[in-house]
Parts: C-alpha cells; structure tokens; sequence
C-alpha cells in the first residue's frame, strides 16, 4: 500500500516534535544536577570568640561550686576589694585572725575577704585539684602552713579579678610543672592574693582558721 505524501510529512513532523521534547527534558535535568543547593550556615560565627561566661557554661575543664563566686571574684561584693593597696603580712598573722562563724555563698567577710595581701614563705607543696585549682601549700620557718590557690582562668567567668588570676597562673607555670599529684618543692615564693575564709574538711596544709589566699594574683 503506497503512503499519501501528506501522511509521510506528518508522521515525520510528530517524530521530530516528539525527539525536541526528549531533548529539552534531559536538558532541564542536567541543569537541575549543576545547580548548587542551599548552603547551611552555622548560627554563630566561626570568628566569634567565646566569652568567659560561655566557658563557665560549657567549661573545658571541671570547675568548682562551693562558694565559687568568691573564689573567683565574680560575686556581688567583688568590687569592694582594693586592688590598687596590697597589704604585706605572715603566714603566722594571716592563721591568727578570727574566722566568720558563718559564710554566704555570693558575699564576702570584711575585712578579710575585701583586703589584698601578700606573703613570703617556703612553697611546700603543689598539684592541680579536682576544680582544676592549683593547690599551693606554703610555710613559714616556725611550721606553719596555709594553702594558696589559683583558679583556672577558663573556670573564671570575667570579672577584675581574671587579668590577676591569668597572670599568677602563667607565672606559675613558667616555674613549676603541675599535675593531679602532689609534688614537693621547698622553694622560697611570695605570694599576693586575695583573703578567704574556706570551710575545714581535711585539706593538705589548710591553716588553723582555715585562712587562703584564692584567688592568688600574683607569685614571685
């Protein structure tokens, strides 16, 4: 049976729209393949440094609780201290002087706890406790001990005390090497640091009143 010409022409007009369809379709596809999704972006910038406040939240290290605050002068009476006066002492003095019968968490005992002092004597002992303080255990030449103590400064969560407290901790890194384990020293040291009365329970070297110097800002 012999095709009417008209019939050829539209056979072959359907063929070639139906070949530009299959064309165009695969076309679409590839240029949906190049096309870049959308790029998630993190909610805080990588260049945003990290606050002392964000590292007492989530701390690299284990930092302590128990009147913390005070410890690391970022309670509400810090600004009561006179950092500009230190006032020069001893050990023997600094044991003698009457204990708070009690104390509060975020509040300091005057004038102890508001006073800057500094004091020479014989480093006995050191380690790094489990709040990530340095545990410093001094005395004088008749035998009697107090502790000095340096907080981490990533445990510290700002405040005038951070500057003082970084400082000490550089310079008695420069110094000693501290680990999780006492290490002995009979080294002669001055310290300077701020008063504080810490509860009793058995602490290597703590004094008779349970007098320290903590945060520490400085040792020579």
């Amino acid at each position: 049976m012999k095709l009417h010409p008209a019939y050829i022409r539209l056979v072959f007009i359907v063929i070639i729209c139906a070949a530009v369809m299959v064309v165009a379709a695969l076309l679409a596809s590839c240029g949906s393949l190049d096309k870049p999704g959308p790029v998630e972006t993190s909610s805080t910038s990588p260049s945003t440094e990290l606050s002392p406040s964000t590292l007492m939240t989530h701390p690299a290290k284990t930092c302590g609780t128990e009147r913390w605050p005070v410890k690391t002068g970022t309670d509400d009476d810090v600004n009561k201290i006179d950092l500009r006066t230190v006032v020069p002492t001893t050990i023997a003095e600094l044991i003698t002087l009457p204990a708070p019968p009690s104390t509060i968490p975020n509040m300091r005992s005057v004038p102890v706890e508001v006073t800057v002092y500094r004091v020479s004597g014989t480093l006995v002992e050191y380690k790094r406790e489990a709040d990530s303080d340095y545990h410093l255990v001094i005395r004088d030449d008749s035998g009697h001990t107090m502790i000095a103590e340096i907080p981490s400064p990533s445990c510290v969560g700002g405040g005038p005390l951070l500057l003082g407290i970084t400082e000490a901790r550089k310079e008695f890194d420069a110094e000693f090497t501290v680990t999780g384990s006492w290490k002995h020293a009979n080294t002669p040291i001055t310290i300077t640091g701020v008063g504080f009365f810490d509860s009793i329970h058995g602490q290597t070297g703590v004094a008779q009143n349970g007098i320290e110097l903590h945060p520490v800002l400085g040792v020579s």
